[in-house]
């Protein structure tokens, strides 16, 4: 009877986590899609050809060596309609023409209820958790950048929990003295174990971007011309199904979406974004903004979502060195 109720609270659940998530909806894991810093989140997660710190270990790891220096980055997004609250951590070294990150990305879905059978009230709650510890390398050739990382995965549901690893692999190109930023990735290639019956699939995903610098205006404040930096951040996803080891070949799936977010530089201080996301999801729309103080860059997202899934925030502080 009890496995027979823990299988059952495992659909359950797993339900619950799909109609949570924004992509492909025959798999799991999705806290491998979101940010993972508020930085990211601002721009509806589009930075496969866009520098945002050590981030990029999830994102394009191609891109951490194309950074100008070192940098660690914190960051935390809370869920308060689904009790979802993910955190991150990360550090990318930069040496020359090389880096090295490190990277802890977690997941927490708190206050389950826990039910024998039917009842108005549960016989308790409980935690389903998700953690993804990653290691990366990047190299830059010129203007081309190639990157991978490597992650241990882990998920624990009720009393049940699995573990599994997986491939982030990405390459990123700078054109026109750095005004065009272009980088594809693949995320989240790998494999996990059996939870309780069933495997959770990855939500693999291969990513092209782009990170345009439009143009460029100034206006006059106290005496001093004030520049503004428009710029146009996109990435084309697609969805894809688990690798076909007979033929080494990835099966595409009908899915994939843009997401399209632009940003506003204020004289190299303040950052304020807006994206749009298409496709079959619950958030359309992002927003966030970011402050420079000295070595500091503190950024804030805000997510609002459609049906009742209430507004998720993220605020992160990322230190360059």
């Amino acid at each position: 009877m009890e496995k027979r109720i823990g299988i059952i609270l495992l659909l359950l659940t797993g339900f619950c986590g799909i109609a949570r998530a924004d992509s492909d909806k025959s798999t799991g894991m999705h806290f491998l899609l979101t940010g993972p810093s508020a930085h990211n989140m601002g721009l509806s997660d589009g930075h496969t050809a866009s520098l945002s710190g050590a981030s990029a270990i999830f994102l394009n790891p191609a891109l951490l060596s194309m950074e100008a220096s070192s940098s660690a980055v914190v960051s935390y997004m809370i869920w308060p309609a689904t009790d979802t609250q993910n955190s991150f951590a990360a550090v990318n070294f930069k040496r020359d023409r090389d880096a090295f990150g490190l990277a802890i990305l977690s997941s927490l879905i708190d206050d389950i209820p826990l039910r024998s059978g039917v009842s108005q009230q549960p016989d308790g709650y409980f935690a389903v958790r998700y953690l993804s510890l990653a290691a990366s390398y990047s190299r830059r050739f010129g203007p081309l950048s190639l990157g991978a990382s490597g992650m241990y995965l882990f998920e624990q549901f009720y009393h049940e929990d699995a573990s599994g690893y997986a491939l982030n692999a990405g390459l990123a190109l700078e054109l026109m003295e750095k005004r065009v930023r272009l980088g594809t990735a693949l995320k989240n290639l790998g494999s996990m174990q059996e939870l309780s019956e069933t495997a959770t699939q990855l939500p693999t995903m291969i990513s092209i971007g782009a990170d345009v610098k439009l143009f460029q205006v100034s206006t006059s404040a106290l005496e001093e011309e004030i520049p503004f930096l428009f710029s146009l951040i996109a990435d084309y996803n697609i969805p894809v199904n688990e690798l076909n080891i007979s033929t080494d070949e990835l099966k595409t799936q009908d899915d994939g979406y843009f997401n399209v977010g632009f940003e506003i530089g204020v004289s190299d201080m303040i950052d304020l974004r807006a994206a749009y996301r298409t496709g079959d999801t619950q958030r359309k729309y992002s927003f966030g903004a970011g402050l420079h103080i000295s070595d500091f860059y503190v950024n804030y997202a805000y997510m609002p979502y459609d049906t009742g899934f209430g507004v998720a925030h993220a605020i992160s502080l990322q230190y360059a060195f």
